[in-house]
Parts: C-alpha cells; structure tokens; sequence
C-alpha cells in the first residue's frame, strides 16, 4: 500500500483509470468503517480502479479544539496496517492543520477528490463532515457528484443488535470504562494496544507469575484499571493471558500505571520484543490485598478464569 501524506504529493498520473475512495476518520477501524472499507476496495476491483482512504494523521479536533479531543482508539501505524488489510492501495493520511481546514467543502471535492485523485465513486459515512467549518456533508457529496461525473454514496450508521448504535465515540467509552467485550462487538475484533517489553520490578516472577511489561509509547487505548482475560500476540502466534492494567495497589499504590501481561503455559525471553496485547473480558477491578496468600490465592483464580474462558 502507498502511503501519501501531503497533497502535493498525489499526482493525479497514478491514477489513469480513475480512483474509488473512501473518506473519514476512520478512528478504531470498527465496523462501520469496515462497511466503508468494503464498499470502496469492492468497486475498485469491480471498475479497475485503485482504491484510495483520504483520511487524518490527528484527530481534527487536536487543531480546532484540542480541549475537547479525545485519546485515539489507535496509533498512526496501526491504522495504516489495518488499511493495508483491508486490500486498500492507497492512504492519503494529512495532517488537518490551518490550511487543510481552510478549503471549502466544495473546493475540497473539486480540486482534491476530482483534480488530483481523480474520483470516479466516493464513499463516506452518514456522520462525516468535510471542507471548512465542516460544512460539507452527504447531500453535498452527492449534489456535486453529476456535475463532476463520480458516484457518492454515504452509508447509514452500524446497529449491532447487543451493543446498539457502532461509532468510534461509544468504542471509545466502552473500552475507558473497561467494557472490552462490548467494544469487540463495535469493533469486530477485541481491543488492543501495544509495545516493547520491558524490564519491571521483577515482583511478578518472585511470586511464581512472571509478566510481561509494555512499555514506551504504547499503542491503543488503553482500558479502565483492572485485570482482563485475554491473549497477546507474540511473532505472530497469539496466547491466551490474564492481563492486569494499572499500579500494583499492594505493594506500592502510589507507582505507575502499566500493562503486564501473564501468558499462560510460556516461558520464552521475550524482552526487546513488541507485543500486542488483545483484551476479551473485564474479570475484576484493582484490589489491595493485606496479605499475601489472599494476593496468590486472587492470581490463581484470575489465571484459572481466563484458562477457562479462553483456552480453547
């Protein structure tokens, strides 16, 4: 997949036969953006075109109002691999900054979308808006489309029949309040985030339960404090964990939050390695033990939960 992320970089001769392209956030990927991703990549290879996402290296909000922007759901990275997935052949990921948001609506389908992409179908979903002051919608797309020869079509909203409406927003609440396995469900794949692992305090292998430390800049939202079962992913193979997120409340309440991952049934040095971590279900919250056997006693069941829930 190539990747483009200025303007002047597209040029219009890579796209002799026209282009079909998908515009949006796209934030988590989940399945609403799916059915975009689908419907674009289908017609490309329908009308052999090549298929384009025109999407935003930062939330649009981080310029406009960056008080009210939320944490993303995922990285730059992993949203251009989820892309590339997806069978896309181009993103055009710009930075949204003072110019980007000058260009009117109209402008923008004009001189970008029809000029340099050479659209020929565009797809979008119900709730974007483009162009300045976000006055572009789908009635707009679709207004503009017979007067410079491309199809538009604008895909209503995701119902999921247990966790309702599917938008990034309500992914995004359901993961910060921990509720994972209502995200999979919007998402269509569990949540995840990764990093390196590295060296913690060592705490966990003293008590007979070595972990797996992220560290650095992790990718991904991370969840609400408490331990999860789930798996990670390590060279490609992905093993059932029981995951804790947050500060080891028992023995130093006050330390950094983490995420440390015990995979069950491993033992392999993997320090220096990136890790994906993948949660499937919220087993408890954060609790500090005034003992230690009640601590052992708690990992065990913990570990034997996610054994149970997970293993097959």
């Amino acid at each position: 997949m190539r990747v483009i992320d200025t303007l002047e970089a597209i040029s219009p001769e890579e796209f002799p036969d026209g282009s079909c392209v998908a515009i949006g956030k796209f934030d988590g990927l989940h399945r609403g953006h799916q059915s975009i991703l689908r419907s674009v990549t289908d017609s490309a290879k329908r009308e052999g075109r090549r298929s384009v996402v025109l999407t935003f290296a930062n939330n649009p909000l981080s310029y406009l109002h960056p008080e009210a922007c939320p944490q993303p759901l995922m990285s730059r990275e992993q949203r251009l691999e989820a892309f590339q997935a997806a069978g896309v052949d181009v993103c055009v990921m710009l930075e949204f900054d003072a110019d980007l948001a000058s260009i009117p609506a109209e402008r923008f389908v004009a001189e970008v979308l029809v000029d340099r992409l050479r659209a020929r179908h565009i797809v979008m979903g119900a709730d974007f808006r483009f162009g300045h002051r976000g006055a572009g919608d789908g009635a707009l797309l679709r207004s503009l489309g017979g007067r410079y020869g491309f199809e538009a079509d604008v895909l209503g909203l995701v119902e999921d029949g247990e966790a309702g409406q599917v938008s990034s927003s309500r992914v995004r609440e359901a993961v910060l309040a921990g509720d994972v396995d209502v995200a999979a469900r919007m998402l269509g794949r569990p949540p995840a985030v990764r990093g390196i692992v590295v060296h913690g305090d060592a705490r966990g292998r003293e008590l007979g339960f070595p972990t797996a430390n992220l560290g650095g800049d992790i990718e991904g939202l991370v969840p609400a404090d408490g331990v999860y079962a789930g798996w990670v992913v390590v060279d490609g193979v992905r093993l059932v964990a029981a995951i804790s997120v947050g500060a080891n409340v028992t023995f130093d309440p006050e330390g950094e939050s983490r995420v440390e991952a015990f995979v069950l049934d491993f033992d392999r040095d993997i320090y220096g390695q990136r890790l994906e971590v993948q949660f499937a279900l919220r087993l408890r919250g954060m609790e500090r033990f005034d003992a230690l056997d009640a601590l052992l006693a708690q990992m065990h069941a913990d570990v034997e939960a996610t054994r149970g829930l997970l293993a097959d």
